[in-house]
């Protein structure tokens, strides 16, 4: 029985912050371990979930479409123009915000030609998967190809929803296996180096499509879906590939390794919003606090962690041994990227959020506590 819960005139899916929890504390924990080079350490890894950014999208591709639905639903159409507008009130305040910052720092720790040199407009205009692409990117603003393939995704993702004439689902299902077809066509053709192919692996829309495929099934209440994903085994099984995922991750072949990690999202995800099995459940006010500034924590943990390597590296690594650097700095740069976003989304997101809401046909919630 779906635990999705209409109050206050607002939609609200439960346990989806504990899965942004979970991508942005494990996003974090994967670049301060490819940074230990820059504190003077040796890198020591966390067996942590491989896929955080996968996640962010699978949860992103579901959840939007599900609002879709229940736009369509109510009003028997797609209003584009207002859904423009939410993307903007909710994506473009800390965004823009965090670009100028960066430049200020890399401008005082004297690596300003990372801006000059390195196409700081694909950055501005929401491109930011074209210099990964091409094997380049600007420090402490590289993450933001992900959000650059989050926004060309919802460019025509609403316009083919509207204009979809109630073949959503057959949409949906042939734009996961033509991007795939493409995808490794392209490895087999041009190998896993190729621009072609690397655009593909990059740009991973399937992932939100998948994220979609199963919003439309879940919508529909289509009981066979439900009780398959949703199911005890299936879930536990969900659970154990990720809590396992890195330590075996490696073993799975890298062309593929996308698609395994979005169906476990999606999996995750269904049996959140169902709550059926309440011990697999992370519906509790941790994981909903930091679900809640889960954008904020992947926005300005790399930040965080540029300050702080810089100073570390000459003031600090050569003062006490390793073993007892590793756990303070992840102590450190953890709670500093949390208490750095959870004012971020008071005082510069959530103004913005509730703006968001004269646009919003229909409300949503993405907290379980609405005083925060």
């Amino acid at each position: 029985m779906s635990q999705v819960k209409v109050t206050d005139q607002r939609i609200y899916l439960p346990g989806l912050n504990g899965l942004r929890a979970i991508a942005a504390i494990t996003v974090m924990f994967s670049h301060m371990f490819y940074s230990f080079g820059n504190w003077g350490l040796k890198p020591i890894k966390l067996p942590l979930f491989e896929g955080g950014v996968t996640l962010f999208f699978v949860i992103s591709g579901f959840l939007i479409t599900y609002l879709l639905l229940n736009e369509q639903a109510k009003t028997n159409s797609i209003q584009i123009g207002k859904f423009y507008i939410r993307r903007i009130l909710r994506i473009w305040p800390l965004y823009y915000s965090y670009i100028i910052l960066s430049i200020l720092v890399l401008y005082l720790f004297g690596n300003i030609e990372e801006i000059i040199n390195k196409n700081l407009w694909c950055y501005i205009f929401f491109g930011a998967n074209i210099p990964l692409i091409l094997s380049s990117g600007i420090l402490i603003i590289v993450h933001y190809w992900s959000l650059g393939v989050e926004e060309q995704f919802y460019l025509f993702w609403p316009c083919v929803f509207k204009f979809s004439k109630g073949k959503i689902l057959y949409i949906t299902i042939g734009f996961i296996c033509f991007w795939l077809a493409f995808k490794y066509g392209s490895w087999i053709l041009f190998s896993n180096k190729s621009i072609i192919y690397r655009f593909f692996a990059v740009t991973s829309f399937q992932s939100m499509m998948l994220g979609a495929f199963g919003a439309i099934l879940y919508f529909r209440k289509n009981v066979f879906f439900i009780k398959l994903v949703g199911n005890f085994p299936i879930q536990i099984l969900g659970w154990l590939s990720l809590l396992f995922s890195g330590f075996f991750i490696e073993y799975i072949p890298a062309v593929i390794r996308f698609e395994f990690i979005s169906l476990i999202s999606l999996v995750l995800i269904i049996g959140q919003v169902e709550n059926k099995w309440k011990f697999l459940s992370f519906e509790n006010r941790y994981f909903d606090f930091i679900g809640r500034i889960s954008y904020g924590i992947y926005i300005i943990h790399p930040m965080i962690i540029y300050i702080f390597s810089n100073l570390w590296s000459r003031v600090i690594v050569d003062r006490f041994e390793p073993k007892y650097q590793y756990p303070i700095i992840y102590f450190i740069v953890t709670v500093l990227t949390v208490l750095t976003a959870f004012f971020s989304y008071k005082f510069l997101e959530k103004p913005f959020l509730l703006y968001k809401d004269k646009y919003a046909v229909v409300k949503s919630s993405n907290s379980s506590n609405s005083k925060m």
